[in-house]
């Protein structure tokens, strides 16, 4: 079974493009639930870093380390 996202750019037309769909016996149609992420805790991190020994500037040095 292959599955293909497709995008409706006239929403006046899109109840016509899923009834014509749903005439084929071998398409079956389904609502796309969209995927709602929750807000981020931004205090929820503190203590992230606790008891660890690291420093901004070892951060960024890891992070944009570069062979010369």
């Amino acid at each position: 079974m292959e599955k293909i996202i497709l995008t409706i750019k006239d929403d006046k037309k899109k109840s016509f493009f899923l009834e014509l769909l749903k005439q084929f016996d071998f398409i079956e149609v389904q609502k796309a639930t969209e995927k709602r992420t929750e807000a981020y805790d931004f205090f929820g991190s503190a203590g992230l870093w606790k008891g660890r020994d690291i420093t901004v500037s070892k951060l960024r040095e890891q992070a944009w380390k570069r062979s010369h």
